[in-house]
């Protein structure tokens, strides 16, 4: 792991600074807010809910003077397939705009990876978007090990 920051299991405190994190998913600039947004009632019980699940893993990546610059969540899902070992899925893989291009997504992903052998998982799924190929996304999954597999479908439930 770089030691310019640290991976650790987020506590229920870090929801404002994972929410900042995320803020920048999309952002191709710095021109995001650093403000601790306030979070939701929605927000608030589904933090609960993630925080009380055995299965459900939101991780924080700091720097070295502790502030949040990355978040990623790791799910495990149970099942009877492959031999009853589950299947880890990895998503929300974010790292703040000022932070990017420094092994912080690495450190989260190996961090979420490791985890998942450690919970006798039969593979780790991980889906990313095509936008991201360009941003060196693609690059880094590939060289962690994943390869591209089935065309994905989605149906957004409104």
């Amino acid at each position: 792991m770089n030691p310019a920051h640290r991976v650790r299991p987020a506590l229920f405190d870090d929801i404002a600074s994972v929410l900042r994190v995320l803020a920048q998913n999309q952002a191709v600039h710095q021109d995001v807010s650093l403000e601790m947004p306030v979070a939701t009632t929605r927000q608030l019980a589904m933090w609960e809910r993630v925080q009380t699940s055995p299965d459900v893993t939101v991780y924080v990546a700091e720097s070295a003077s502790g502030e949040p610059v990355g978040t990623a969540c790791l799910s495990v899902l149970p099942n009877i397939t492959y031999d009853c070992r589950p299947t880890a899925f990895i998503e929300a893989v974010v790292v703040a705009y000022a932070h990017r291009r420094q092994g912080v997504a690495r450190s989260l992903m190996e961090r979420a990876i490791s985890d998942a052998r450690s919970a006798d998982c039969h593979k780790v799924q991980l889906l990313s978007h095509k936008r991201h190929a360009d941003d060196g996304a693609h690059d880094l999954y590939a060289g962690l090990g994943f390869t591209p597999e089935a065309e994905g479908f989605r149906l957004y439930l409104t």
